[in-house]
């Protein structure tokens, strides 16, 4: 594992998708689809070319188009090297070893599939669950947490690092320095993070197609990482 001092070197920008919940009379449109599955294969979200190349294009579902992605994510090395360090940072606050990246690049995996795993780890493992708030801390107010701090974060659910920089995001700009399990601001562009509103049923296609470790406790938020300036390379896929 990586220490807190790793943080300084590369954070990619984290986007926490807040739902703005919506009557269920409405349908996705089209540009969620294209947002949802983007953010599902890549933890990113379409550059404008690239969503105006697919709004273009035919009428898929979320899971037809992230099978396409998939594709895409097999033949570029560039992309999956992006997506799976997308997955680490957003799950842990540091990059993928060498081999982190050979193993996920041999199966072609998501975004949501390797965030998922690591996730999984994570909730098992003390010790980086204790590197995780230390990292999320000195992200947020560039120091390490208090013992007492330290303790309360590790008493509750596990979260991914990006979730807990949005948590304690929220509290530093309510002046505060001390931070708990709360509801995420919404608009945030701080710290490496910021936010995009999905509809409710938009965003209910986005879980159901990336699982329930990218949704965050209590609030109907759904965690994703990378960043929407990143571009695709080689252009849409």
């Amino acid at each position: 594992m990586k220490k807190t001092e790793h943080l300084k070197y590369r954070l990619a920008l984290t986007v926490i998708i807040c739902l703005a919940f919506m009557s269920v009379s409405f349908g996705q449109s089209k540009g969620e689809i294209i947002n949802g599955s983007y953010f599902i294969a890549f933890g990113r979200f379409p550059d404008s070319r690239e969503f105006r190349e697919w709004e273009q294009g035919g009428s898929y579902t979320i899971d037809q188009m992230v099978n396409f992605h998939r594709g895409h994510i097999s033949r570029n090395t560039q992309e999956r090297t992006a997506t799976i360090t997308r997955a680490y940072m957003d799950a842990f606050g540091w990059d993928p070893s060498a081999n982190d990246i050979s193993y996920w690049s041999s199966r072609n995996s998501t975004y949501a599939e390797v965030f998922n795993a690591q996730m999984s780890n994570l909730k098992s493992n003390t010790k980086s669950k204790t590197l995780v708030i230390q990292q999320s801390y000195y992200r947020a107010f560039n120091q390490l947490p208090s013992a007492a701090q330290l303790q309360y974060w590790m008493n509750q659910p596990t979260y991914s690092f990006a979730q807990l920089v949005a948590f304690h995001t929220t509290w530093k700009n309510q002046g505060r320095n001390s931070t708990a399990v709360t509801g995420i601001q919404n608009k945030l562009n701080q710290n490496g993070i910021s936010t995009f509103s999905l509809s409710a049923q938009g965003a209910a296609a986005v879980i159901a197609a990336g699982g329930a470790n990218v949704i965050a406790a209590g609030g109907g938020n759904v965690i994703a990482a990378g960043g929407a300036n990143v571009i695709a390379a080689g252009g849409a896929n």
